[in-house]
């Protein structure tokens, strides 16, 4: 069963909804079945910026359990 979301064309309301095969979505507020099917984004998306999104101060204990010291680098399972 897909999530889709979905934007009124009669009452402009925004919602989302389980659309199950041979069913039609009507609208929560005003039970309208004139819909528009909107873009449904299933994650947040990454912000934008120089950081490379591995923010990982602090977590690495110097003897390559992190899997992200290069001097660990060749030698995957070796440790951790």
């Amino acid at each position: 069963m897909p999530l889709y979301a979905y934007r009124c064309a009669d009452c402009d309301k925004e919602f989302e909804t389980l659309v199950r095969s041979g069913e039609t979505p009507e609208c929560p507020s005003c039970h309208s079945a004139h819909l528009d099917r909107q873009l449904s984004l299933i994650a947040k998306p990454a912000s934008g910026g120089d950081s490379s999104g591995m923010d990982m101060a602090g977590a690495c204990d110097s003897a390559g359990g992190c899997g992200m010291c290069p001097a660990m680098a060749g030698m995957a399972g070796a440790c951790g």
